[in-house]
C-alpha cells in the first residue's frame, strides 16, 4: 500500500496537538504529520516567527526531508491554511514535488484577507477583538491563566496574518484545492470561490454547519472527505453543495 503523508497546520494560537486524534480515523494509507510552529508544542522554547517569510522558510526545512521521499498533502485551518498555501509556493520555487492536494479550512483567499490590525492592542482591547472575530476558542478567552500563556502566541500569529502582504499577482499553485468553511463564520461561498484563482488545477468549495471552529464538531466528516480524496478508493463524497 502506498503511503501518503498528510501535514496538518494549526490555527492561530494552536499547536499540532489539535490534530493528534485524527490518526484514529484516517485511512491506513495516510500518515498524519501534525506541525508545530516555533514557540509552541514541542518547539515551545524557540522564538516566534517575525514575519510570514521566516515562518515559511522554517517550515519548509521541517517538511523537506519528508516531501523529498513521499507523496504528501497539506491541510491547514485559518492561519494554517494561509501557511499551507504559501508553503506550496515555496515548494514550487525549490523545484520539489508539489502536494497532491491542498485542503484549506476557515481562511479566505490571500487577496480577500481583512486589513484591520489588532496584534499590537492593549490586552483588554485585544481580547475584545478576539471575541468579536470568533477566531479563538472560548475556553481560552474565558480562562485568564490560559490567556496569560496564549496572548503572546496569539499576538505573534495575528501579526503574521496582519502583516502578510498577500498575493496580488495570484500565483497559481500546481495543486488541486478543497476550500472548507463554516456557514456561521465571517466568510461566504463567494469569498471561498476566490481560491479558484490561486490554482492551475481544479478546486471545490464545501460548507459545513458552524462557526470558525466547525472542524471541531465535524472532524469525522472532514476526515472522511480527506480519506475519499487521498486514499484512491473511488468514493465520491460531498457534505454540502451550498
Amino acid at each position: 500500500m502506498r503511503k501518503l503523508v498528510l501535514f496538518c497546520f494549526p490555527y492561530a494560537g494552536g499547536s499540532g496537538a489539535i490534530f493528534h486524534h485524527w490518526s484514529k480515523y484516517l485511512h491506513p494509507s495516510i500518515e498524519l504529520c501534525p506541525i508545530d510552529y516555533a514557540g509552541r508544542g514541542k518547539r515551545f522554547q524557540e522564538s516566534f516567527y517575525q514575519n510570514m517569510n521566516e515562518a515559511i522558510d522554517d517550515l519548509f526545512d521541517v517538511v523537506h526531508p519528508f516531501i523529498s521521499k513521499n507523496h504528501y498533502s497539506f491541510f491547514g485551518h485559518s492561519l494554517g491554511g494561509l501557511i499551507a498555501y504559501e508553503l506550496c509556493k515555496k515548494v514550487a520555487s525549490e523545484s520539489c514535488r508539489p502536494p497532491e492536494h491542498l485542503f484549506l479550512s476557515g481562511i479566505k483567499a490571500p487577496n480577500q484577507l481583512r486589513k484591520k490590525k489588532i496584534h499590537h492592542l492593549p490586552e483588554k482591547e485585544f481580547k475584545e477583538e478576539l471575541l468579536e472575530l470568533n477566531g479563538t476558542p472560548l475556553e481560552v478567552l474565558n480562562n485568564q491563566e490560559l490567556m496569560n500563556l496564549f496572548i503572546p502566541v496569539l499576538r505573534s500569529d495575528f501579526k503574521l496574518i496582519e502583516e502578510y502582504e498577500g498575493d496580488q499577482v495570484r500565483a497559481k499553485i500546481n495543486t488541486s484545492i478543497t476550500a472548507l468553511y463554516g456557514d456561521k463564520d465571517n466568510m461566504s461561498r463567494n469569498d471561498m470561490m476566490k481560491w479558484r484563482d490561486f490554482t492551475a488545477k481544479d478546486s471545490r468549495i464545501i460548507c459545513y454547519p458552524g462557526g470558525h471552529f466547525f472542524i471541531r464538531e465535524h472532524y469525522k466528516e472532514i476526515i472522511k472527505l480527506i480519506n475519499c480524496t487521498l486514499a484512491e478508493r473511488g468514493d465520491i463524497y460531498e457534505y454540502s453543495n451550498l
